[in-house]
């Protein structure tokens, strides 16, 4: 049996919640020069991933122009995993075509930088639109990774953490993937290991 455990490091970057944008801006120029730092120090640090959107990279560069080389240095090598999307779509608040405009943007975005992540990194939307399999699929990604957005569905149907997440009418269909306690689920991981010496 394989024990090992991957643990994926990466942002929940929210724009504009409860700070201000600027407020927001000033975390992730600071947040991103640390990577930056790190990759550049640590060959054994893999891969940092900006939870499926590319303003982030806009957003740092406003503030760093200079630091757009070593930033595509790090995606193209894929030690920095940006996009799909321009920003984290909530799927209830927009129509369809602005979520496949935000995609296309978010694909042109991550194409400039030399690298798009294909993974439908949607972790904190209210609820998902039906057609979002059918969508994703158009652009070439196979799955959904999400935390929220269900209501009973999962006891309902029986599905388990990773399931065959079907649109209507079998357009499509993507490997959905539940994030089960949420998008910082190992942020709490305990370290200490409980037979120490």
């Amino acid at each position: 049996m394989n024990n090992n455990i991957v643990i994926v490091a990466h942002t929940h970057w929210d724009r504009d919640w409860y700070l201000v944008f600027n407020e927001y801006r000033a975390k992730l120029v600071k947040l991103t020069d640390s990577l930056l730092n790190i990759l550049e120090t640590d060959r054994n640090f893999r891969n940092f991933t900006f939870n499926g959107q590319t303003v982030v990279l806009e957003d740092y560069l406003e503030v760093k122009p200079t630091k757009r080389p070593l930033l595509e240095k790090y995606v193209k090598n894929g030690r920095i995993s940006v996009g799909p999307f321009y920003i984290l779509p909530d799927e209830f608040l927009v129509s369809a075509e602005s979520i496949v405009r935000n995609t296309m943007l978010g694909h042109q975005i991550a194409q400039q930088f030399g690298r798009i992540m294909k993974a439908g990194y949607i972790p904190d939307p209210f609820g998902h639109i039906a057609q979002m399999p059918q969508i994703l699929a158009g652009f070439g990604i196979n799955s959904l990774i999400f935390a929220r957005g269900f209501g009973n569905e999962f006891s309902d149907l029986g599905l388990k953490i990773d399931f065959e997440w079907q649109a209507p009418g079998n357009a499509a269909s993507v490997l959905g993937i539940q994030l089960v306690e949420g998008y910082g689920s190992v942020a709490g991981l305990n370290t200490q290991s409980e037979y120490q010496n």
